[in-house]
């Protein structure tokens, strides 16, 4: 009887008693488990759904750019006014400058004028101590003199001469003297006359020798040729200067800068004093060889500056040299310029515009726009979103925009520097180029 198992409901309460004992720590551990799945599984959608949103994100967007056509900036063209504006620039000159240079070798002896002061036709500008030239006229004025002396010794003894002739002539007459006494008289008066007419020779060789010497001497005077003002002094009392006019040595101007050309003074210059009419101006511009057939004289012209900005001064083209430079294959025009308050100066830097009635101008495009190609130029434009090459002939540059004479026709909206995209029968979309982009 004591081998027998328990009744059942014993085994069931013993059962009971042991899940109750193991339970509390099994749910307290799946509890843990199902925490750190679900902190796990939300770090990994945190991550990965950001991150294939971006990946789709990117992969649209990247579909779209493939599927979507260029965009080429265009401009709508028009025919170019007969009416040309033509704008270069040019420096205001004096139209009357005199480079005053030394003929007389010495040392400034005395100078009379500086910078900026005025002057006249013939007025003493400078004094130069030539004591060798001064020595010559002595020289020359007693030669002359001498001459001068001996004409009247040969005049005394013409005189004496003629008086026995005219003795011996009455005595031969008669019968006195013989014959050969007249002849002998005859050549004695014909020496006479022969010797006063090398005297006279003589004082015209000594005349002209010393008015020679006069006008070397009178270059010790250094006088303004024009009327004027004194826009450069290059020399100092006491300067050495040379028959070149060179100043050598040092001057408190050398190096300024005159109205009609380079620097001079010193051991570097050659001109004393340079004097420019401040009055009378003029301006020289160079026209390009594609517009010089349209420039004529006469042509009106408009001059701005930027001393005096918003403000036009009046030219009018007076001169042309009416040929081409080789080396710059331009044309040189003379402005003359309206300056009634005598505000400009010489060496102010200016913009000239002209205007001009151009034939057939053509269409104005911008530069960019033309592709060069084996068969020649081309310039690309959209006609119902579709490129095409249009063959072009061009006609005059002016740099950032070109003519084109022919190939285009108005209201063609042509592409404004295109890319490699553009090619023919490529449809692409179009958006209006910036103002700049069209210059």
């Amino acid at each position: 009887m004591s081998d027998s198992p328990p009744p059942l409901e014993h085994q069931q309460a013993a059962q009971g008693d042991r899940c109750t004992s193991v339970g509390p720590h099994r749910r307290l551990r799946l509890r843990y488990l199902a925490i750190a799945f679900v902190v796990i599984a939300g770090l990994l959608l945190a991550g990965w759904l950001p991150r294939r949103q971006r990946t789709k994100e990117v992969n649209a967007k990247a579909n779209e750019e493939k599927s979507a056509l260029p965009v080429v900036q265009v401009m709508t063209v028009r025919k170019a006014s007969a009416v040309e504006h033509l704008t270069l620039p040019g420096t205001v000159t004096p139209v009357n400058v005199a480079h005053i240079y030394a003929r007389a070798a010495g040392y400034l002896k005395k100078r009379f004028v500086d910078l900026g002061d005025k002057v006249q036709r013939g007025q003493l500008l400078a004094l130069i101590s030539a004591p060798d030239l001064d020595a010559i006229v002595l020289q020359n004025q007693s030669l002359l003199q001498q001459s001068k002396d001996a004409l009247s010794k040969s005049e005394s003894q013409l005189h004496l001469q003629q008086v026995t002739y005219d003795r011996v002539h009455t005595l031969v007459l008669h019968g006195v003297l013989s014959q050969q006494d007249d002849d002998a008289s005859v050549a004695t008066v014909r020496a006479a006359a022969a010797d006063v007419r090398s005297s006279q020779n003589a004082i015209q060789a000594a005349e002209a020798t010393l008015a020679h010497a006069s006008v070397l001497a009178s270059f010790e005077e250094v006088r303004s040729p024009v009327d004027g003002t004194v826009t450069a002094r290059n020399v100092e009392t006491g300067s050495l200067v040379s028959l070149a006019g060179q100043a050598e040595g040092p001057s408190p101007t050398a190096g300024v800068v005159g109205s009609g050309g380079p620097p001079t003074g010193g051991a570097q210059g050659g001109e004393l004093f340079e004097v420019a009419d401040l009055r009378d101006l003029h301006v020289f511009v160079a026209v390009p060889e594609q517009d010089a057939m349209y420039v004529q004289l006469g042509h009106n012209a408009e001059l701005s500056f930027s001393e005096f900005p918003g403000e036009r001064f009046d030219g009018t083209v007076t001169r042309s040299n009416d040929s081409l430079s080789q080396d710059t294959r331009s044309l040189v025009l003379e402005v003359k310029v309206n300056d009634s308050q005598h505000r400009l100066r010489p060496g102010m830097f200016t913009s000239v515009q002209l205007r001009f009635s151009a034939l057939q101008p053509g269409i104005l495009i911008s530069g960019d726009s033309v592709i060069a190609q084996a068969h020649g130029e081309v310039v690309p434009i959209v006609r119902n979103g579709v490129i095409h090459m249009q063959p072009v002939v061009l006609g005059r540059d002016l740099g950032a925009q070109i003519y084109v004479t022919t190939g285009l026709q108005n209201g063609d909206m042509v592409v404004v520097s295109p890319t490699d995209q553009v090619k023919e029968g490529v449809r692409v979309t179009t958006q209006p180029a910036l103002k700049g982009q069209q210059q």
